[in-house]
Parts: C-alpha cells; structure tokens; sequence
C-alpha cells in the first residue's frame, strides 16, 4: 500500500501548483461520504500513541502523545519516553474560524511560537473531520476515490478510500501539498493501528504514530 501511496503522491507532485484533477466517479455521493468520514473515530474520544519522530537536521526521537477530542475542541499532550511532560495545549474549536489556542506547558525546543499551532494542525488534519459536506467527489487520474473538502478559507482537505476504508489524507493550500497522512491497517472505532504524517519542504518532517490504546 505505501508503494501505490508513493506512486500517488509522486503523480500529485508532478501535476504542479495546482489540485489534482477530480474525475466523474459511478458510486452514490452520500455513500462515498460516509465512507471517507470512516477515517475519523467519533468523538468524544480519547488515544495514547507511541511517536517516532523524523525531524530537520537530524533531530530524531521517540515521543508519547496523549489526545482527546470533544465538541468543543482539542488537548494534546507530549510526553517524553520516560513520562515527563514536555509539552500541553488546548485549543478550542466553538468558533472553527479563529480557534483559540492555550499552552498549558511547552518544554524547549517545544515553546517555539509556531511550534502549538503547527502541532493542533498535524492532529486536527490527522484525528478531526472536515466540517460539513464534502464540496467534491471524484477519481484521481491514478483511479482512487476522493472526497474533497474545499472551504473558502483554509487548506483544502482531501480524503482517499482504499479497497476497504480510507486509506490517505492530505491538505492543500495554494495549490501547494502541505501534509500528506497514510492510514495503515486495519481501523477500530475510527482509530488506525499506525498513522504516518509527513510534512514536505526544507523544513518538512515525518511523525509515525503508533496505536497504544483509546477509548
């Protein structure tokens, strides 16, 4: 699966600055929808997940973050291996159009200024469903089936099924790939064995996350 999701990405890189081009697709709309939605868990909800980290310059390591999610927004929480905390926020959603954003805790090199928002956005793309109905259904030139989610402000989100669930998310702005997430085996209540997040650019980075527990 990673190959084939490989040979996507590849084929979105080459199509430039702009979407990748969305072809009629024979399934029922709201049938396709509900199916994209599956790469979400239902909330309120709760998950543990061990992190290795990929980072610029080397600056490689393990991670344990702990997130919840409910009507009104986020928590998330860095742990070092050991449990010390290094890192928690909350951001709350009631207005998706100016979230607010409280740091609890931030350890260097984690109390970076964009370091919180940049976070919140790697969670939210990953563990929170667009709002609303998707703007767009179709077929990538490559032949997978795609909700899309294009708001009239913020990144667009596109969602990408596999044989049997959701296999894929990425955002766009401008055009431009900014995130691209693989959801790997089989999903239990919305939540995967492994999520793998990748960042593009100079300053990109990768976060594997492996499933500890939820509820």
């Amino acid at each position: 699966m990673l190959r084939a999701g490989f040979l996507t990405l590849v084929l979105l890189f080459a199509a430039c600055a702009h979407l990748p081009t969305l072809s009629p697709v024979a399934e029922d709309a709201k049938t396709v929808a509900q199916r994209c939605r599956q790469a979400y868990p239902h909330q309120p909800w709760r998950a543990t997940h061990a992190i290795f980290a990929t980072l610029p310059f080397g600056n490689n390591g393990g991670l344990v973050g702990v997130t919840a999610a409910g009507p009104d927004g986020l928590h998330a929480i860095l742990l070092s291996p050991e449990g010390i905390s290094l890192f928690d926020g909350v951001q709350n959603n009631r207005n998706p159009l100016a979230p607010e954003l409280k740091v609890e805790r931030a350890v260097p090199p984690f109390d970076r200024t964009d370091f919180a928002a940049s976070l919140m956005a790697d969670v939210g793309t990953a563990y929170l469903p667009p709002a609303g109905e998707p703007t767009a259904i179709g077929t990538y030139a490559t032949g997978e089936t795609v909700c899309r989610w294009t708001p009239s402000r913020g990144e667009t989100t596109d969602i990408q099924l596999g044989p049997d669930a959701p296999q894929a998310i990425r955002t766009f702005e401008r055009m431009h790939l900014t995130r691209e997430i693989f959801l790997v085996g089989k999903p239990e209540d919305g939540f995967y064995p492994n999520v793998i997040l990748s960042v593009p650019g100079a300053g990109g980075y990768r976060l594997e996350m492996q499933l500890v527990d939820h509820e």
